[in-house]
């Protein structure tokens, strides 16, 4: 399902939720309309103040969220169509008010962000992706545009203010309130080594210890830990298969295991460490929750900011186009 305004909106609160976005955005192919019925002719699916969204806008935008062949009840299509012109309607209301209070994208900030998405994807599939959902990087470069200058219009009219307001108190009070989302489980720390048959795991255990378990790991592993020595961090019962679980916690720290059979193949475990379960203190989390809150109110403040931009703007669709 495609996102509606609240993915907009979602994404105010961090440069970080910014990316999120953008690359959501990359992935799903969302083309954004900026457009008027001047430029070939088109006729507008939908008319934002002065701003119009063409019928090959809107389009183009529905066949990325929905290639050929991709199916769906008709309830949900028609579910989906309404999503995405909402989207592209707040999309406009936030860049017309880009252009009132004079915020801009200037090239420094744009190739910046471009640059730090073609690292997340690989310069071959991502110019092979973005040529087959935009036609062109320059026709990608100026939607990525388009999502700063929302995420920076967002910033700057509303979001931060409305973030300064959560004060310690209020993270508090939401601790309090959650105490029982901060109980923390008992966790085991283990490496674990995968062999592809019982044989050739028996003769692994054989030279395994304590000292050289993360080496021989490294070694002839066949898990993607293996990289890391075998190392699978910390987890509570319910977070691996229930035979890792069952062989994880019946050590002692240092103790390596004898070897499993899963339907993941032939495992040895070496468990590290173990941590008591216990309740996280305030101080421990309350970073965390500051940042959460922070979030929820600048989600409910651009929500409101969106809703009186609607409110105050004549908004026209042709609903008989979608």
């Amino acid at each position: 399902m495609f996102p509606s305004g609240r993915f907009i909106k979602g994404c105010a609160a961090s440069k970080a939720g910014l990316r999120a976005s953008l690359l959501l955005m990359f992935a799903i192919g969302v083309f954004g309309a900026n457009g008027c019925k001047g430029t070939g002719g088109q006729d507008t699916v939908a008319k934002v103040g002065d701003r119009l969204i063409t019928v090959r806008q809107y389009s183009d935008a529905l066949k990325r969220l929905m290639p050929p062949g991709e199916q769906g009840t008709q309830e949900d299509i028609s579910e989906l169509k309404k999503e995405l012109i909402n989207q592209l309607i707040e999309e406009e209301l936030m860049i017309a008010e880009a252009g009132r209070a004079g915020i801009t994208v200037d090239v420094r900030e744009l190739s910046q962000e471009v640059e730090g998405l073609k690292k997340e994807y690989g310069d071959e599939t991502f110019k092979e992706a973005v040529e087959e959902r935009y036609g062109s990087i320059d026709n990608w470069k100026e939607e990525i545009r388009r999502k700063l200058l929302i995420k920076k219009t967002v910033d700057q009219l509303i979001g931060r203010k409305a973030g300064q307001s959560v004060t310690e108190k209020d993270a508090r009070e939401y601790y309090i309130e959650h105490i029982e989302d901060y109980d923390v489980q008992e966790q085991a720390h283990a490496r674990m080594i995968v062999a592809a048959s019982e044989d050739e795991a028996g003769k692994i255990r054989k030279r395994l210890n304590a000292g050289n378990f993360a080496a021989v790991a490294e070694e002839v592993s066949l898990s993607p830990e293996r990289k890391n020595g075998g190392d699978l961090g910390y987890f509570a019962r319910g977070d691996m298969p229930k035979e890792f679980e069952d062989a994880v916690f019946k050590l002692k720290t240092g103790e390596i295991s004898p070897v499993v059979k899963t339907e993941y193949g032939y495992h040895i475990f070496l468990l590290e460490g173990r941590r008591s379960g216990r309740r996280l203190g305030f101080e421990e989390v309350k970073a965390r929750i500051m940042e959460r809150l922070r979030s929820e109110k600048e989600d409910s403040e651009v929500y409101a900011w969106i809703k009186l931009l609607k409110k105050k703007t004549k908004i026209t669709v042709r609903e008989d186009l979608l």
